[in-house]
This record gives C-alpha cells, structure tokens and sequence, in this order.
C-alpha cells in the first residue's frame, strides 16, 4: 500500500582519519606502533568542525577507532559540536597478528607458506594471531548494525580506517569483498551511507567539505 509517510532511516558518516608518518609499506600493529598524525594529518582533519557544526541534522553520537590516530582525528573534528566521543574496538582497523609492522617483502620471506595461503584466498585466510578478510568485515559491519539500531532516525558520525570503511561500502553495495582494494578512501574523507528498513543509500564516498559547495 502506498502511503506518503516519510520512512525513518539511520545516516552514519564515516570518517577516515588523518595523514600519519607511518610507513605505507608497512602492515599496520597498533600494539607495536600507534601513529599520531603528522602535520598534514592535523590540518585535514580542521578540515571538519564547521561543515559538522552546519549539517542540518544534529549529531546525535559519535563512535571512534581505539587508535591514536582516529582518536586525534575525531577530537579535531568535532570540536565544535556538544557530542561525547565513544571509543569502540569493533572500529579498529584489519588486525594482521604477527604480520604486523612488516612489510609484505618481510612476509614472504619470514611466513612464506602464509604468504602464499593469503595470496590464494584473501576472504577467508587469516595469518596467525590475526583476521582475515571475512572476519573483519563481520565485526565492522556488525559493530555499524548496532549503532544503526541505537540511533534509529538519527545521525551518527565514526571515526575510524579506511579498511574498515571499505569493509562497510562494500556491505552495503553487496559487492565482493574480494575487490576491496577498489574501493579508494583518501585521508580524512568522508563517506556517508543511509541505512533504511530496506537496504543501505549510499549517498556520497570519500568526500570533502569543498566537494559540498
């Protein structure tokens, strides 16, 4: 039946943090090594308190990756709004067990056999100690699904990897999570999805507040 009642939905932004001076080559271990932002790190995410402050609907939570780098992020960001910041561990970025802070060279000759395994089925193997792909999408997305249902009608921001927000994107497209690598998030960016009692909107993806005007 057709009605013109207006269909509440739940419109999370998720917000990758900023630029650090970890090396790119290196598998991220926030045990080992938690970056903070570098310089550039800290001017994108200034990037963010007045286009939040402006949005027409209120911010009514915001849930931030344990990691220093999502937490400094998130503290710049939202400066201007009266919202507690939430750290949740179901945010963090793909943990990688004892690959964690090597390079992939470092892998291949310290885990070959691993390596190898990984290389032949991405999803579903996961190095010792760590996740694999699957895993990591589950716990992401349900972490998204619990915030969805806590703010149903409202507006939520996260704070949190680019993996992670790949992870979501490709959830909520249904596309393979095999292709992930596609999916390009730049520092800082912003991406925002609606989640009705239908399926997820993808409304914009890595954007910034310039992209707005």
């Amino acid at each position: 039946m057709h009605t013109d009642t207006p269909r509440k939905s739940t419109t999370v932004l998720f917000l990758r943090h900023g630029e650090t001076d970890y090396p790119k080559e290196r598998y991220y271990d926030d045990v080992l090594d938690d970056p903070p932002l570098n310089p550039a790190g800290l001017q994108q995410a200034r990037l963010w308190p007045s286009y939040l402050e402006s949005r027409s609907e209120p911010i009514a939570g915001v849930y931030v990756s344990p990691s220093r780098r999502t937490q400094e992020t998130a503290d710049i960001a939202t400066q201007k709004l009266d919202v507690h910041c939430e750290t949740m561990a179901g945010l963090q970025e793909w943990q990688f067990g004892r690959w964690g802070g090597l390079t992939a060279s470092e892998i291949k000759s310290k885990y070959q056999e691993e390596w190898i395994a990984w290389r032949e089925d991405v999803v579903h193997f996961a190095p010792i100690g760590g996740e694999s792909l699957s895993q990591f999408s589950k716990r992401v997305n349900e972490t998204v699904a619990a915030l969805v249902s806590k703010h149903f009608g409202e507006t939520v921001l996260v704070v949190t990897h680019a993996g992670a927000i790949r992870m979501i994107v490709a959830a909520a497209l249904e596309m393979p999570m095999v292709n992930f690598k596609r999916l390009v998030i730049r520092h800082a960016s912003m991406t925002e999805i609606e989640y009705t009692d239908r399926w997820p909107n993808l409304h914009a993806f890595s954007f910034y507040p310039k992209d707005c005007s």
